[in-house]
């Protein structure tokens, strides 16, 4: 028997290729975007500035390729979309919302709210359904959608990539509304600034070095930051 790697070599390649050509070609607007509001502020900070991130490796690609193409799939299949990928603005912070839903005939029934779509292994959907709570990073994201589209709930909904099993949670905007608006002012504030931040993570798994997206600033103190920026020839500029 021959094992044989020449296709999954191939694919790699071509998700690695298609990953830089997609970064090469798109234009950032220098903005804070929805689905950074669960940033460390550095993370936010480096990114205004167009600071580049760690590459990603072809295992992380495939799984996002396998998300996206399960994503696809359940917009396929959501009840009562009035909108898909439209562009919201909220406080200058932007997003694209994955759908915008009439939810009369639904069980929960309150209008037209914004849905977001997460894509989640069957360990984490096992998790998620124990708990009975969406992460609170997909609810900061999806909350900005509902500010910006003024409605007063909004959706995560979470679908299995290995069994297609669909959980969908409606969360009121006013939960989580003061906590967007602050992460918004931090931003602006430090904005304000003229600095890079040190490393704070928000989360736990932000602390571990192989999911950092930003990991030759983590570890760095502000006086090292700020060499590091003079050395890198970085203009902060708001």
């Amino acid at each position: 028997m021959i094992v044989d790697k020449t296709i999954e070599r191939t694919i790699d390649k071509i998700l690695i290729e298609d990953d830089k050509k997609r970064s090469s070609e798109h234009t950032s607007s220098g903005k804070l975007s929805a689905s950074k509001l669960s940033w460390p502020l550095q993370w936010q900070i480096l990114d205004h500035y167009k600071v580049a991130s760690k590459e990603i490796d072809a295992y992380t690609l495939r799984k996002f390729l396998r998300g996206r193409t399960v994503e696809d799939w359940l917009v396929t299949q959501i009840p009562g979309i009035v909108d898909k990928q439209k562009f919201v603005t909220y406080r200058d912070v932007v997003g694209y919302m994955d759908v915008y839903v009439d939810s009369s005939n639904y069980e929960f029934k309150n209008g037209n709210i914004p849905h977001e779509i997460k894509s989640v292994s069957n360990a984490k959907y096992k998790m998620i359904e124990t708990n009975k709570v969406p992460d609170e990073a997909h609810c900061l994201q999806a909350c900005l959608y509902a500010l910006a589209m003024k409605s007063d709930y909004f959706a995560v909904d979470y679908v299995a990539t290995d069994d297609l099993r669909v959980t969908s949670f409606i969360m009121e905007a006013k939960d989580y509304a003061k906590q967007v608006n602050r992460i918004i002012d931090t931003y602006n504030e430090q904005l304000l600034k003229k600095e890079i931040p040190v490393f704070e993570p928000l989360y736990a798994w932000q602390k571990n070095k192989t999911y950092n997206n930003f990991p030759e600033w983590s570890d760095l103190t502000q006086e090292e930051i700020n060499e590091k920026v003079k050395r890198l020839n970085i203009s902060l500029t708001p």
